[in-house]
């Protein structure tokens, strides 16, 4: 959504619903002379409104900085969890892991299934939907799988930049957790990108996901000081503040 002032445009908000139930607040900007709180509230609920249609039942932000905060919490968002940052620098990677099944990389007719792995690994507002991880494919560096009896089970992307290499997914079926099959993956990729010379490595989790701060701490990630709030509240039709 765009708002105009004598046609000229003075703040936008962009909150898609993806996954189809959940709408990501990816974009909110305003101009340094307007009120932020009144744009906010014109934006937003002619936005959300769009998105309930389409199917969405509840909204999500992650917040880079505390801007956007009070203007969440002062229509109906809770401060749910918190996102945080870890790296691991210039240490040589662990022997790789003997592992069942078959280590490979991703190729493009493997989205659907590696959607799906992805949507059962994660809870509603965490998953990927095929759309996204396409995308998430085109900027990838190193994408790799693992499948038994020919069936994806798990994956991983990881990007570069000029920062160095970011884990940005990691995903493994829940009958499948507990096997190593993530170590696996993330061994693998620290290997492929000491070969090129990459040795700084980050990647992001919540503050509550045990399981994966338990695998990345073992791995040599230590965490950073950045934190990330995450808000959300459910959308019910009729119920958004004007």
């Amino acid at each position: 959504m765009l708002a105009l002032e004598d046609e000229v445009p003075i703040a936008c908000l962009a909150c898609p619903p993806d996954p189809p139930s959940v709408s990501w607040i990816r974009l909110f900007a305003v101009a340094s002379d307007q009120p932020a709180s009144q744009i906010w509230d014109l934006l937003w609920f002619e936005t959300i409104t769009q998105a309930v249609v389409a199917g969405a039942t509840q909204a999500a932000a992650l917040l880079s900085d505390g801007r956007l905060a009070p203007i969440l919490l002062g229509c109906g968002f809770e401060h749910t969890n918190d996102v945080i940052l870890l790296e691991r620098w210039a240490e040589a990677p662990p022997s790789m892991p003997s592992i069942m099944g078959n280590l490979r990389t991703i190729h493009q007719d493997d989205l659907p299934a590696i959607t799906e792995v992805d949507q059962r690994a994660f809870g509603t507002i965490w998953q990927y939907s095929q759309n996204t991880l396409r995308e998430v494919m085109k900027q990838a560096a190193v994408a790799t799988l693992i499948e038994f009896d020919d069936k994806p089970v798990a994956y991983q992307v990881s990007t570069t930049s000029i920062q160095g290499a970011h884990l940005a997914r990691l995903a493994v079926a829940p009958e499948w957790q507990g096997r190593g099959l993530g170590n696996a993956l993330v061994v693998d990729m620290l290997h492929r990108f000491t070969l090129h010379g990459i040795d700084r490595v980050s990647v992001n989790t919540q503050v509550d996901n045990e399981r994966s701060l338990r695998l990345y701490r073992e791995l040599g990630f230590i965490q950073t000081k950045k934190l990330y709030p995450v808000y959300q509240r459910e959308l019910v039709p009729g119920t958004f503040p004007g």
